[in-house]
């Protein structure tokens, strides 16, 4: 299987939320290659985005589900380790600007992401929440 680019961006991204905290534990390299499996992703092709950063660009997700899915990640990354760092948070708004959420909404986007990967809610979960909110 060939990563498309905008996967690529996506585990690059990840990997970053892994190292924004100084610190890779392993339980947060554990959640990246498992969110790998469930997009059907290898470690080997996590491995070399991970290994060669520099031929990978920014690609934003395109539909709020997409978007809140590839925040979800973020914060399942961000907890995998038990704890949440003012790093951690600080790179999740910034993913939200980036995605284009309405400034005023991305602090309570974002503790909603962390409060609901604190639970381990299944992203499907996530999604009936957030669409039955829209």
């Amino acid at each position: 299987m060939n990563m498309e680019e905008k996967l690529k961006a996506h585990f690059l991204n990840l990997y970053h939320m892994a190292l924004s905290d100084t610190e890779i534990d392993t339980r947060e390299l554990e959640m990246l290659y498992l969110i790998g499996e469930e997009k059907g992703i290898t470690k080997t092709e996590i491995n070399s985005v991970v290994l060669a950063p520099d031929t990978i660009k920014f690609v934003a997700p395109e539909t709020i589900l997409e978007k809140i899915g590839y925040l979800y990640d973020f914060a399942r990354i961000a907890w995998a380790d038990g704890r949440i760092d003012e790093n951690e948070k600080r790179l999740l708004k910034m993913f939200s600007e980036k995605f284009e959420f309405v400034k005023e909404n991305i602090p309570s986007i974002v503790q909603f992401l962390l409060d609901e990967a604190q639970k381990d809610t299944p992203k499907e979960e996530v999604f009936k929440i957030v669409n039955e909110n829209l």
